[in-house]
């Protein structure tokens, strides 16, 4: 079939996905297929990341399993009908249920009523908070997981529709493993899943990521699959894995930089993995995750580096290590930090 490169010229990722020819042939081998993509995208050279977000999807699409999602209400009554013993019994026997007629009108109610209360609890905005110095592992409605670091926050909509998207908003730092639901290269609403962090939305199907919001900064580590990374004043990106962005909210500055995964994970395991760091870096840890003052009595301290692992699980390990390895003195007065030169 012959196809009018026109028609592309102004499509988006989701758009391209949703095309049959585009999803039929775009990895596929034919020669002429591969040669009308590569003229598409001379044609309109703007295109051309969103074919690539497209690809990426495509692949995912086909690598992934699928999730299924929970019982629906008729499943939930046949669970309930099944866990009543005698359920079938009183409706072969209806005399039975005449005599006990009120009695059966009243354990109706109260099963209705337990079914609308769980109906509702479902319902509504859920809020995980993590307090200095706890880290938290948890599982959304999709199943997706997320791992929260100390002191910080993610709000999502309990109930998620089947129309729209998975939303969830965080503040300060976790680790997403998005779960895949999207069928048959074929995206619908909730295939998307969406992380609101600052300004910058985040935008992925099946996932896993990081993402740190501190201290006017926001950096996002791709691991596996792909990130479309947008705001309201026109950024937009995609990530690959292996590729940290960084984005300075206050200076309104973005730049992606390569960086080792297993350092940008190294909180999930209780530690931290620094290479030539300065003071700096492990003085925002102790205030940011465990909300510690700290207090330098000589500047010049900051410029002092670090390689190595300093473990995370308590305030008085990251203190011995920096320490003795730094040569320091370090006095702890309740939650105030005072570091000085070892003389």
């Amino acid at each position: 079939m012959v196809q009018d490169p026109s028609r592309y010229k102004a499509f988006k990722a989701a758009d391209f996905l949703a095309d049959e020819y585009f999803a039929t042939t775009r990895l596929a081998k034919n020669v002429e297929d591969v040669r009308f993509w590569e003229s598409l995208i001379s044609l309109y050279p703007e295109v051309a990341a969103e074919m690539e977000l497209a690809d990426q999807w495509i692949g995912l699409l086909r690598q992934q399993p699928v999730f299924k999602s929970s019982l629906n209400n008729e499943a939930r009554w046949q669970r309930m009908k099944q866990a009543l013993p005698s359920y079938e019994k009183q409706q072969n026997r209806r005399h039975m249920i005449r005599r006990y007629s009120r009695w059966t009108a009243r354990v109706a109610a109260v099963l209705v009523s337990v079914f609308m209360l769980y109906e509702v609890s479902q319902m509504g905005t859920q809020v995980t908070n993590t307090a200095y110095g706890e880290r938290r592992s948890m599982h959304l409605p999709d199943e997706s997981i997320v791992q929260l670091n100390s002191n910080s926050k993610l709000k999502y909509v309990r109930d998620w529709k089947s129309d729209k998207p998975r939303e969830v908003w965080l503040d300060g730092e976790a680790m997403f493993e998005v779960q895949h639901t999207a069928i048959k290269n074929r995206l619908r609403e909730d295939d998307y899943f969406i992380v609101h962090v600052g300004e910058l939305s985040l935008t992925v199907l099946g996932t896993k990521f990081n993402v740190k919001d501190r201290r006017d900064l926001i950096e996002v580590t791709l691991i596996e699959g792909s990130v479309q990374i947008e705001n309201g004043f026109g950024l937009k990106r995609v990530l690959h894995p292996g590729e940290t962005f960084v984005y300075n909210s206050k200076q309104d500055t973005e730049q992606v930089i390569t960086e080792k995964i297993d350092k940008a994970l190294s909180w999930t395991r209780g530690e931290m993995l620094v290479e030539h760091q300065n003071l700096s870096d492990i003085i925002e840890v102790l205030e940011d995750n465990y909300g510690y003052s700290v207090e330098l009595k000589d500047s010049s301290l900051l410029q002092k580096r670090l390689t190595g692992v300093v473990p995370l699980t308590k305030v008085n390990d990251i203190l011995f290590v920096i320490k003795h390895t730094m040569d320091l003195r370090i006095d702890v007065d309740r939650k105030k930090i005072t570091i000085n030169n070892n003389n």
